[in-house]
């Protein structure tokens, strides 16, 4: 009678285990893969903004110390948009630790776009 009694509450301590699983949860850390894929998806998107907008230093910083920046106001311009990609990376990273995915998204998009007409500008020679 006992080894019934054992048996069955381990048959339920089992099913109970598994639930989370069932529901697509890891039961050794409860967090569902799908946010855990998110979350590291979202890193992903950071690091890639994080380098898009050092490359766009670099190039606005080589055009401006070999002085071929198309003029001076496209220098205002690009310092502007630096200044404002390294504000949305910094949102971006406040997103990701709020677990905000899609305003991660959505602000690497904005800085991918802003770091390409970076690049684009200052590889604009005077004319």
């Amino acid at each position: 009678m006992n080894m019934r009694v054992a048996s069955s509450y381990l048959a339920g301590i089992l099913f109970l285990s598994c639930i989370p699983m069932i529901q697509g949860g890891t039961p050794v850390y409860g967090v569902p893969p799908v946010a855990a894929q998110e979350q590291e998806g979202s890193r992903g998107l950071i690091y890639q903004a994080s380098q898009a907008t050092e490359q766009a230093w670099e190039e606005f910083h080589a055009a401006a110390i070999g002085g071929t920046l198309a003029s001076p106001a496209v220098q205002s311009s690009i310092e502007r948009q630096l200044h404002e990609a390294r504000a949305l990376l910094m949102e971006a990273r406040k997103a990701e630790r709020d677990n905000q995915f899609d305003a991660v998204n959505t602000l690497t998009q904005k800085i991918m776009r802003i770091t390409q007409n970076i690049v684009q500008a200052s590889r604009e020679k005077k004319q």
